[in-house]
């Protein structure tokens, strides 16, 4: 027969077994582990999340009633099929820009082939609608090449499957920039047809003559045969009366024709202190510069820019690298006129 199980033990812990003896309540060690507190949540992400849902809201209800005036839209129009002219126009009245590729096609030279967005399309105003434009396979349009450098200019247009040539002109823009162009930027053209660039051959530069220890009249001379105007001051000095003393720029060096050089002029010993100055070579005239070869604004700007009034005079030309181009001037060159007097330029028209 089993016997009965243990009676529990009694609180404070059982007693110890028969024989065994009892221990100190000083030699039970209790282990206790302290639990901490769940940390506190912080309060601020919940501001921020529902300050970010406010603004939101407020951004939305703001863009929802005020989009009809901020956001000017229309339907693109279908220009597929017409001509180039009306299909500008057309989406021009619609306040659109037009941008234009030219593409070989078994279209009529100058029909609307394609277009981009597509007709119908809700487009926002001021926007670049594309126009894909047929051309004859045989023909090329010139590309713009007006403010390049001329190696870069030639290379387009070479690669435009034209045959350009450089004519160089002296021009106040940098040496080797582009002008203007012949024909112009647009034109289409039969494939291989010759194309001129007008390039700046850089500022008119003419070398000042040293007039230093001259008489006036021999200075004067000189200076106006360079192609400069004079500036006479009267200065006391110990050289003979009417000596050039000084000159400014020196003689040799380099300045635009139409510059002026002043010149110090000897009073003679006793001359005074008194400095009276004169302009040119006789005084109320100056030297007109010479402006052939050059092109029409820059000719006028030299001209106007010396003290003339300018008239321009077309000529008819064959040479297309005449065309705009003075090839010739009333009065010439170097010659002496009366300041404000006008210079006629007459400038080349290809015809």
């Amino acid at each position: 027969m089993a016997n009965p199980p243990p009676p529990p033990p009694p609180p404070g812990g059982p007693p110890p077994p028969p024989g065994e003896p009892v221990r100190r309540a000083s030699e039970v060690r209790e282990e206790r582990v302290a639990v901490p507190p769940p940390p506190a949540r912080p309060f601020w992400p919940w501001l921020l999340l529902l300050l970010l849902l406010v603004l939101g809201a407020l951004g939305a209800s703001y863009y929802f009633t005020n989009r009809e005036d901020t956001v000017e839209a229309a339907k693109v129009p279908g220009v597929v099929g017409t001509k180039r002219p009306t299909a500008e126009a057309r989406l021009k009245n619609r306040g659109f820009e037009v941008e234009v590729q030219r593409v070989v096609s078994g279209k009529p030279a100058g029909e609307i082939v394609a277009q981009r967005p597509r007709a119908g399309t809700l487009y926002g105003k001021r926007g670049i609608v594309v126009l894909s434009v047929a051309r004859d396979p045989l023909r090329t349009e010139i590309p713009d090449v007006s403010g390049l450098a001329v190696a870069q200019a030639l290379q387009r247009l070479r690669a435009a499957e034209l045959r350009p040539r450089a004519q160089e002109v002296p021009s106040k823009e940098p040496k080797g920039i582009v002008l203007r162009q012949l024909p112009a930027p647009g034109t289409e053209v039969p494939k291989a047809s010759p194309a001129i660039v007008v390039v700046s051959s850089g500022p008119n530069l003419s070398t000042v003559p040293e007039v230093v220890g001259l008489t006036l009249g021999e200075a004067t001379s000189q200076v106006s045969s360079a192609g400069f105007r004079a500036r006479v001051v009267r200065v006391p000095g110990t050289q003979p009366d009417g000596t050039v003393v000084a000159q400014n720029p020196t003689g040799k060096a380099r300045a635009l024709r139409g510059f002026v050089v002043r010149l110090n002029v000897s009073m003679g010993p006793g001359g005074g202190t008194t400095t009276v100055v004169t302009t040119a070579t006789t005084e109320g005239e100056a030297a007109v510069p010479d402006t052939v070869g050059q092109d029409e604004a820059t000719a006028q700007s030299t001209l106007e820019g010396a003290g003339f009034s300018v008239q321009v005079t077309d000529r008819p030309v064959t040479d297309a690298s005449q065309d705009g181009i003075v090839i010739r001037q009333a009065p010439g060159g170097g010659s002496n006129a009366a300041s404000g007097s006008t210079v006629t330029i007459f400038v080349g028209r290809l015809r």
